[in-house]
């Protein structure tokens, strides 16, 4: 049942803070905490809890198949007055936490005091540091929140503030859920004035051609000008725009078919404040008809090739080595190709039916004899 799941997560380049620790009690253990919820609490399950432990930790492996489990750390009350005053409207909240994320959900959420609601500040992601099966030993990841802006809170809201980590193991509202857990650190709470030219966020790609993509995001201030840079998928940004765009979305045009691309965004607020650059946000431009000849090697870092295709009862998978798949002889192949490394292989074991995998179209009219070429291993367990 315990498995890893790798998820790809938007890089953004580096925001610096200069912001101040809010009036709350920020070590655990700390009584000023509370855990509230419905949840196994068991030693094996409920592993720390933060009003007695430095930590704060879950275990619903533990807790068993037909455990509901919904449980929150919650912080005391903070009064956000004096900050909202200096004109400190942004909140962050820093962390270092693990935690594996098998469909359950695990937020950073805040206390709504007008409504008496809890709100989603952020959901947490799994962490690239996997908890062991006691939680926090190891290493932890660090993590930093996105703004929560308070600009608009009214008075109670301000001064009845509270944040908390939520655990729902199948969801909010969901049914008993049998996933893996967390561990979490004590947690800070900061503020700080928003920068004078905020960072655009959400940024997306749509609509591309072979030798174009429109590209968008969110505008989070009020500039109109915004610089874009777009490299070939793995080179490093440079910095330099490639791009000035007037609209949103922007069309780039120039762009070669079939190939990866990342774009970056910077928005430029006039007068020479601009944000930091946010991305990279990954596209790819359409396939084009390639010319023979041509070859495939599947050295694409494990994943199916751009412009391939892929069917059938069974995907495709894409390894540079056979140990612990049912490919081979239990796992062990033997012989070599071309570029000896990576390959493409299904396990045609079961009943999921023909399994499929399309090149893209290929152009042989310049060849006086066209042929394939292919190394192929077929061998049963």
């Amino acid at each position: 049942m315990k498995k890893i799941t790798l998820f790809l997560l938007l890089l953004c380049l580096s925001l610096t803070l200069s912001a101040q620790v809010l009036n709350q009690s920020a070590a655990w253990p700390n009584t000023d905490w509370t855990v509230t919820g419905t949840y196994n609490a068991d030693p094996t399950a409920f592993e720390a809890d933060p009003t007695a432990t430095s930590n704060f930790a879950f275990d619903d492996d533990d807790a068993g198949f037909g455990s509901d489990d919904d449980i929150a750390a919650e912080s005391p009350a903070i009064d956000l007055t004096a900050a909202f005053t200096a004109g400190e409207t942004w909140l962050f909240v820093d962390v270092d936490y693990t935690y594996n994320d098998l469909g359950d959900v695990l937020n950073l959420e805040y206390w709504d005091a007008d409504s008496n609601t809890w709100e989603v500040w952020q959901q947490f992601m799994a962490t690239a540091v996997q908890p062991t099966d006691n939680f926090c030993n190891g290493a932890r990841d660090s993590f930093t929140s996105n703004q929560l802006n308070i600009a608009g809170f009214t008075a109670t809201q301000l001064s009845g503030f509270q944040y908390r980590i939520a655990f729902y193991d199948d969801g909010p509202g969901g049914a008993a859920g049998y996933e893996w857990g967390f561990c979490f650190d004590a947690p800070t709470i900061s503020s700080q004035a928003p920068p004078t030219c905020p960072d655009p966020e959400m940024l997306s790609a749509a609509n591309s051609t072979a030798s174009s993509g429109e590209l968008s995001w969110t505008e989070t201030g009020t500039a109109t000008i915004w610089n874009i840079e777009v490299v070939i998928a793995g080179n490093a940004p440079t910095g330099t725009p490639t791009d000035v765009a007037a609209t949103n979305p922007y069309i780039a045009t120039g762009l070669s078919a079939s190939t990866n691309y990342e774009f970056y965004v910077q928005s430029d607020c006039g007068g020479g404040d601009v944000s930091n650059w946010i991305g990279p946000f990954a596209f790819a431009t359409e396939c084009a008809t390639f010319t023979a000849p041509f070859s495939e090697d599947f050295e694409n870092g494990g994943t199916i090739p751009l412009c391939w295709t892929m069917d059938g009862g069974e995907d495709w998978q894409f390894s540079d080595t056979g140990a612990g798949n049912h490919i081979g002889d239990n796992g062990t192949i033997t012989g070599s190709t071309a570029s000896n490394n990576y390959f493409a292989w299904v396990d045609s074991s079961g009943n999921d039916g023909p399994s499929t995998l399309t090149s893209p179209l290929i152009d042989v009219s310049g060849l006086t004899n066209p042929a394939l070429s292919f190394y192929e291993l077929s061998d049963n367990e």
